[in-house]
């Protein structure tokens, strides 16, 4: 833990006096508004990362130690075969001086509310699994499996609308964090996970969140109704529906950090993106669009699954290529690595300069996996087509205590203890 924090957060306000005043004070705007709602609705009422976002809506001048030069993630939900079976699977894009990772299982059989003691009312969300970071609560990935037979994850959603920055109060919503754990916990269905978490909007932390119910799915079988809802919010606006009838005819669903509401899609300024640098911020053309329409076929086990999630083969991709110098972008896969940007080269998209950034693992479960709330988890940035990721000869000064020099790491699958409720 101590060595995450020098890594993430010793320096963070370092020459951001202005900033991490304002910070700390919406912080504990925030802080002073959730215990005081959890004294008044303690009895009756259960419902009590988003740094990006804030850095973005309070202004800080970014420099390395920013969040908000953490561009995305990667998802993927695929029906396999003849309806054999569904796999679900998340990239985490970050810094990669947050690579000290754990896979953490959290039993905790809480109760609704002080009243509800018997043992009726323990949540349904009452045992977690997740990727996660030391010292963190919840994954930030994220990349959840529940108790009640939910998988939750998501990427984030870029808002490029700085109007909508005026609308965060500290004293509407708890943080996006703290919403979707209590989510997580509670919701016995992806339409009650959604409607839970949009009770209240912190307009932090945008996302895309997938909800995975694996209750619904029997081998062999269509995909139900219900089966996988979608979430999308906005400071202001959340929009959330039942998607499980586009699994089901197209076989896959991916995420790719671009809003599929077209409401969402236009409040958060996409258009005017797309309209100055093209494709790259399109729901339909961007470069992981095309890539996951293209490949998903591929997929027909969990090695050719995982196979996919790690994909970066930016050199010979024409998916890969761009108005650039050189002509193709490390950055345009499933997997990016930053890392590879040429220093000196010239690119069509903003942000797109070398930096320790990158999709810094994968992980995947499937049906009989989940069953055990396990899943397969590769920590480091891919080298399956492109060079280990060694901090020794990589020329970044970012801290990195505690790591490892090189991350060549093989698939971990945690096998957990039980741990009776």
């Amino acid at each position: 833990m101590e060595d995450q924090w020098e890594n993430m957060f010793a320096h963070y306000c370092d020459n951001q006096t202005e900033f991490c005043a304002k910070l700390n004070g919406f912080l504990q705007k925030n802080l002073d508004y959730s215990r005081l709602n959890e004294e008044q609705l303690r009895a009756s009422d259960p419902l009590v990362g988003d740094f990006i976002d804030l850095e973005a809506a309070l202004r800080r001048t970014e420099d390395l130690q920013s969040f908000s030069i953490v561009p995305a993630c990667s998802a993927l939900v695929k029906v396999v075969g003849d309806n054999e079976d569904i796999y679900l699977a998340h990239d985490a894009w970050f810094l990669y001086r947050s690579m000290l990772r754990i896979q953490k299982k959290y039993t905790f059989p809480w109760h609704y509310t002080q009243s509800a003691t018997g043992p009726g009312g323990i949540i349904p969300g009452h045992t977690v699994t997740m990727s996660s970071y030391a010292g963190k609560l919840v994954s930030l990935d994220d990349f959840y499996l529940t108790s009640a037979g939910l998988t939750v994850t998501e990427t984030s959603i870029e808002n490029s609308n700085p109007d909508l920055w005026l609308l965060l109060d500290p004293e509407a919503a708890p943080l996006t964090w703290v919403r979707a754990m209590v989510a997580t916990r509670l919701a016995r269905s992806g339409r009650e996970w959604a409607d839970i978490f949009a009770a209240k909007n912190s307009g932090t932390y945008n996302n895309q969140w997938m909800i995975l119910d694996y209750k619904l799915f029997t081998p062999g079988k269509p995909v139900l109704n219900n089966t996988l809802w979608l979430l999308e919010q906005m400071p202001g606006i959340t929009k959330q529906k039942d998607i499980s009838d586009i699994l089901r005819k197209r076989t896959y669903w991916p995420s790719y950090n671009v809003a599929y509401f077209e409401e969402i899609f236009e409040i958060s300024g996409q258009p005017e993106l797309v309209e100055e640098y093209g494709d790259y911020y399109s729901y339909d053309k961007a470069p992981r669009a095309n890539i996951f329409r293209r490949d998903h076929v591929k997929v027909h086990d969990m090695d050719s699954m995982m196979a996919l999630m790690r994909y970066n083969d930016y050199t010979h991709d024409p998916f890969s290529r761009c108005n650039c110098t050189p002509p193709y972008n490390p950055v345009y896969a499933i997997s990016s690595r930053y890392d590879l940007i040429d220093p000196s080269g010239k690119y069509d998209v903003p942000g797109m300069h070398r930096r320790s950034v990158g999709g810094i693992d994968m992980k995947l479960t499937n049906y009989s996996m989940f069953k055990s709330l396990e899943f397969v988890g590769i920590s480091g940035p891919t080298w399956d087509s492109q060079p280990v990721f060694q901090w020794s000869t990589s020329g970044f000064k970012d801290s990195h205590n505690g790591h490892p020099d090189r991350w060549n790491f093989d698939p971990v699958h945690r096998v957990w203890g039980s741990c009776t409720v």
